[in-house]
């Protein structure tokens, strides 16, 4: 019997795959054991006490599991595990499937109850994807079978270097390059991006490789910057910023120091750096107004918001891309759109063409081994 729980505990449950039922697993296995399997659709307390585990022992599994780590709150439907009983219904064992480690009780013959943790084998493969933008980016790599979360994670490495709402075009081309891990019953545990590649036409050519724990790019620059490539999903720009500008409401000219962002109501705004809020409220032509203070001396703004998001007030900290509000036509506006500006001091900057500036910058003694790194993927 301990020879065939050290065995469960080692392999997890992989030899449950290769098996049609339980009843022909005991056929094969032991006549004189009970071997019950399942997946959690309740609480392990809920879970032992329908398959009439003593109260006792019931107790001292639980404070096992507990002593051992696992973590009850995140045991899920998918979780499966197996209990195996003695020919007289007496609990011997358990253990627990959570995909990269299995948890296993069991109680002695002396009555004392062991456990541990142990990780299970893992299955690892790259993948090595690469193609052209044909109407848009999510059509044209789902088209190659990438995953719908590696999909978003390129979108997020390239976050700040590249819209991919309005500066896609039909014939740019990407690679990504990724790890899949699985678990020995094939389940997805992980994926992660080593490598991404955008070249295009408004874009230029974008190169982000994984290292050192971060993404950069082929100078050392980080993925993340201070500030987000736009607030906002948008449609387009409706007007750029100028010092000469014929106000569409009321028609004279007069500076426009911002970036007007079209799109419709109700489209949600993100804060695009870290920084505190310093003002909300009404703000004559601006409508609904929100104003955030960052670091360096930057401020940025934004203006005729439809609503603002839930716990939005003056002094929140606030993280970059989190929701602050939602775009509108408050105040003097012609349609739907966010207004939003950026000054350092009292000095406005045309946000279109700031300097990218990373949050990191990977030390110059690193930028050899970068280079040959990203050589192996382009």
């Amino acid at each position: 019997m301990f020879f065939v729980i050290f065995i469960i505990t080692l392999i997890g449950l992989s030899f449950l795959l290769k098996i049609k039922s339980v009843k022909e697993f005991v056929k094969i296995e032991d006549k004189k054991l009970i071997y019950i399997t399942g997946n959690f659709k309740s609480t392990l307390e809920n879970e032992l006490r329908t398959k009439k585990i003593y109260d006792d022992d019931i107790k001292k599994i639980i404070s096992s599991y507990s002593k051992v780590g696992l973590d009850f709150k995140k045991l899920r439907e998918n979780d499966d595990y197996i209990i195996t009983l003695s020919s007289t219904s007496k609990f011997l064992s358990m253990l627990i499937d959570k995909g990269d480690f299995s948890y296993s009780v069991e109680k002695s013959t002396s009555g004392i109850f062991l456990y541990q943790k142990n990780e299970n084998l893992i299955n690892y493969s790259t993948s090595s994807v690469d193609g052209e933008i044909s109407d848009n980016l999510w059509s044209s790599m789902a088209a190659k079978n990438v995953p719908a979360d590696i999909i978003l994670g390129f979108t997020d490495i390239f976050a700040w270097e590249i819209d991919f709402l309005t500066e896609v075009r039909n014939g740019d081309s990407f690679k990504v390059v990724y790890y899949t891990r699985k678990n020995q019953k094939g389940k997805v545990i992980d994926r992660k991006i080593l490598a991404a590649m955008y070249n295009g036409e408004e874009t230029g050519k974008n190169i982000m490789v994984y290292f050192n724990g971060n993404y950069y790019n082929e100078n050392g620059e980080g993925a993340r910057s201070m500030f987000l490539k736009a607030p906002l999903q948008y449609r387009r720009i409706s007007s750029y910023f100028t010092y000469k500008r014929a106000h569409p409401v009321l028609r004279y000219v007069r500076p426009h120091l911002g970036i007007d962002y079209a799109a419709q109501t109700g489209t949600p705004v993100s804060s695009v750096a870290d920084g505190v809020i310093t003002y909300k409220g009404k703000k004559g032509g601006y409508g609904n107004f929100i104003e955030i203070k960052h670091p360096l001396g930057y401020y940025t703004t934004y203006g005729h918001l439809s609503k603002y998001a839930k716990n939005i007030y003056v002094g929140k900290k606030v993280k970059q891309g989190d929701l602050i509000g939602y775009v509108g036509a408050t105040g003097i506006a012609t349609g739907p759109h966010l207004d939003f500006r950026i000054r350092q001091g009292n000095q406005f900057i045309n946000y279109l063409k700031m300097k990218r500036t990373s949050n990191i910058r990977l030390d110059k003694k690193y930028i050899p081994d970068l280079k040959k790194k990203i050589e192996e993927f382009f």
